[in-house]
């Protein structure tokens, strides 16, 4: 037999997907801040993260953008 989920179940399962993917694509931003700052001189300006963002709407648009972010916060801190 097949168990049924309820709507508010479907949603939840829903959502956690979203933020599951969302997190994986923040983790593609701050991935390609490590490929590619090495070799780089000062940082990156907001013309440079949008044109290296894959992404063309939201919300992936912006996670990606703010994995990049922090990740390039992290490496100044360094």
């Amino acid at each position: 037999m097949v168990e049924r989920l309820s709507a508010k179940e479907w949603n939840m399962t829903i959502e956690s997907s979203d933020d599951f993917r969302l997190s994986r694509i923040e983790a593609e931003g701050s991935n390609m801040a490590h490929e590619y700052m090495p070799g780089q001189v000062g940082k990156p300006d907001e013309f440079q993260i949008a044109d290296l963002n894959p992404y063309r709407a939201d919300p992936a648009r912006r996670r990606w953008s703010a994995g990049f972010r922090k990740a390039l916060t992290g490496m100044q801190a360094k």
